[in-house]
């Protein structure tokens, strides 16, 4: 057994407890491309209708860094073909339904990662007072999304970590070129 497939079954099995297993598969759903598509897009909507022109210009970058990231993050799952834990180990304890067979990079610690660091390293423009706050708020809802898909039995620890580097790099790019992207966007 190898070091990735230890912090697996500790997190997976070892953890257990009933609170978890009500509370981590609903959790989990806010870290997929899906969901934080859509929670973007409603950031981008509700910044245009109180006209808060530099949240809507954030949220737009946290929409591109989104995209970015997870086109990298699902051409790495086509190039490594890796298959889920559950897959290929015995005693996972799955709490959720998976579809996508392939299992790294993880696509929910990408999406995740890529928003809330857009977030993270435009917080001070984005909220004057309290930003230490939300910046906690931010970092413990991408922590319960990754630890949430090991929890569920779909990623090893590695995949998790892999999807939240690609997260964060494609940030930091969508970040440097912010005022590029908002010349061409006209915004």
């Amino acid at each position: 057994m190898n070091i990735n497939e230890i912090f697996f079954y500790y997190i997976n099995n070892n953890l257990q407890n009933p609170f978890f297993d009500a509370v981590m598969p609903f959790i989990t759903d806010f870290g997929g491309f899906l969901g934080l598509f859509i929670i973007v897009i409603a950031i981008i909507l509700y910044a245009k209708l109180r006209n808060r022109q530099t949240l809507k210009k954030i949220a737009i970058l946290a929409l591109i860094a989104l995209l970015f990231s997870d086109v990298i993050a699902y051409g790495l799952k086509i190039i490594v073909q890796e298959p889920r834990p559950f897959m290929t180990l015995d005693h996972v304890r799955l709490l959720i339904r998976e579809d996508d067979l392939l299992a790294f990079p993880s696509g929910h610690a990408t999406s995740t990662l890529a928003v809330v660091s857009l977030f993270l390293l435009n917080i001070e423009d984005l909220v004057k007072k309290h930003y230490v706050i939300v910046s906690i708020l931010l970092v413990v809802f991408a922590v319960a999304i990754l630890f949430s898909r090991i929890y569920c039995g779909v990623h090893y620890p590695f995949d998790v970590l892999a999807g939240a580097l690609i997260g964060i790099a494609g940030a930091l790019v969508v970040n440097r070129f912010k005022d590029r992207i908002f010349s061409l966007l006209k915004l």
